[in-house]
């Protein structure tokens, strides 16, 4: 039986949202469009005002617009998304979530023990596991949108490695 302790905090939840979201195409669009479509357009206004108006200082002007639009705009739209995902859970969610846990392997189940109690799922239930991009994170997704969320960093307990490669065994033999 492998087993992992961790401890749960509100910028790990944080993180949890902000690897979602960068996943959505909806939202790597939005970015993208405000990073490189919106500004491209302005400085080909201000190419257009330099070559066929000949005002150097409004091209200039307009071309300064585009260039911030493009640096600030993208940096806006992530902090109102964080501050969003902040305002999501209220303080009961919040004593509900955070805390110590507990993830122990068993032969037909995860077993989680939350400061809630304690909660079996099958392996045929869990439907994979990602490390996350930058390897701070893991999650064990149970639904499309939810997943036990594991920062690699406050694992007090246990090798993340070996409970890692085991729990994906299962989960390929519950498949």
């Amino acid at each position: 039986m492998t087993e992992i302790q961790y401890t749960l905090q509100e910028k790990d939840l944080i993180a949890f949202n902000a690897h979602e979201l960068e996943e959505n195409v909806m939202v790597l669009k939005a970015i993208r469009r405000n990073q490189a479509t919106v500004p491209g357009i302005i400085v080909l206004i201000a190419l257009f005002y330099w070559f066929w108006y000949q005002d150097v200082f409004s091209a200039g002007y307009i071309a300064t617009i585009g260039v911030t639009w493009g640096v600030l705009v993208p940096i806006y739209l992530r902090w109102n998304v964080l501050n969003q995902i902040r305002k999501k859970y209220t303080p009961q969610d919040k004593k509900k979530l955070l805390g110590d846990y507990t993830l122990r392997i068993h032969a037909k189940a995860l077993e989680e023990i939350t400061p809630n109690g304690k909660a079996t799922t099958d392996w045929s239930e869990v439907l994979r596991i990602d490390g996350s991009k930058n390897k701070k994170y893991v999650f064990i997704y149970m639904d499309a949108d939810a997943a036990l969320i594991i920062p690699v960093k406050s694992v007090t307990e246990g090798n993340i490695r070996k409970f890692i490669n085991e729990a994906d065994e299962r989960i390929m033999e519950a498949a």
